[in-house]
């Protein structure tokens, strides 16, 4: 495999990622880590380590944490050195936890990406998410949702 096509394959882990998060599959979000990976979240307590771990936690903010997530992975950048690397990836994100308002989320990942037999995983990301806003929710729910929506799970008209 040539620099190039391991950068593409590192951004495809980033995209395949994002596109588990926004249909709501939290064994998919797990699956581009490797086994023994970690995702740290400063603000959200321990990191959490190991896919059966991850794909559990993942499930649950799906399933229970969140009536709605939508993120959009931005422009990232990768280093390549051998069979590791280094990635960063600005993200929006737009969220409702249960029982909550809307939220507006700008933030990043900071990676660091292991080569596997499997192929490109992710060893360890951190999330920052500097920046939040609580959205107005007058009049806005769920059910307003168009309907190509339809691969999030969520109910649409």
């Amino acid at each position: 495999m040539g620099h190039a096509d391991d950068e593409l394959a590192i951004r495809s882990l980033a995209a395949a990622y994002t596109d588990a998060v926004n249909r709501r599959d939290g064994e998919g979000m797990a699956a581009v880590y490797a086994p023994d990976g970690i995702l740290e979240a400063p603000s959200a307590g321990s990191p959490v380590q190991g896919i059966e771990k991850l794909a559990k936690r993942f499930k649950r903010l799906v399933e229970e944490e969140r009536e709605f997530l939508m993120q959009l992975t931005h422009s990232g950048v990768v280093e390549i050195d051998g069979d590791r690397a280094t990635a960063r990836w600005w993200f929006s994100e737009i969220k409702r936890p249960t029982g909550k308002g809307f939220e507006y989320i700008l933030g990043t990942y900071q990676d660091e990406v292991v080569r596997l037999k499997s192929g490109w995983r992710f060893a360890r990301r951190t999330v920052a998410a500097p920046f939040r806003w609580e959205l107005p929710s007058d009049g806005i729910s769920t059910q307003d949702l168009p309907q190509f929506l339809a691969l999030t799970g969520l109910p649409s008209t």
